[in-house]
């Protein structure tokens, strides 16, 4: 199994899991997470294609994270995550789910 991916920051990460655990030193930080389209159909042609077209955030706001905690999760494959705040740790973790064949533009049509 591939090692997770570890992060001391993110902007419009590309997250390569479903969960993230955010762990926070001495400052609060916040998260947000912005839903990526994976494939969409063409109207015009009826073909599939991926998209990766950002499509709003997961959550109505950002979420806050206190300072000397850690918080799991939920991202999506696919989707961007961002953490605003500095002394902040931020890992993948889990598998990829069935997101993955979206990402993989796998069984469509």
């Amino acid at each position: 199994m591939p090692q997770a991916n570890v992060y001391t920051s993110a902007s419009a990460q590309v997250w390569q899991t479903d969960k993230a655990r955010i762990s926070t030193g001495s400052n609060t930080v916040t998260f947000q997470v912005e839903a990526v389209q994976l494939t969409y159909q063409n109207p015009a042609t009826g073909n599939w294609a991926n998209a990766g077209t950002a499509v709003g955030n997961i959550y109505s706001n950002a979420v806050a994270v206190p300072s000397n905690s850690r918080q799991d999760i939920y991202v999506g494959v696919g989707n961007k995550l961002t953490v605003v705040g500095g002394n902040v740790t931020i890992q993948e973790l889990g598998t990829r789910s069935s997101a993955t064949a979206a990402s993989n533009g796998v069984g469509n049509g």
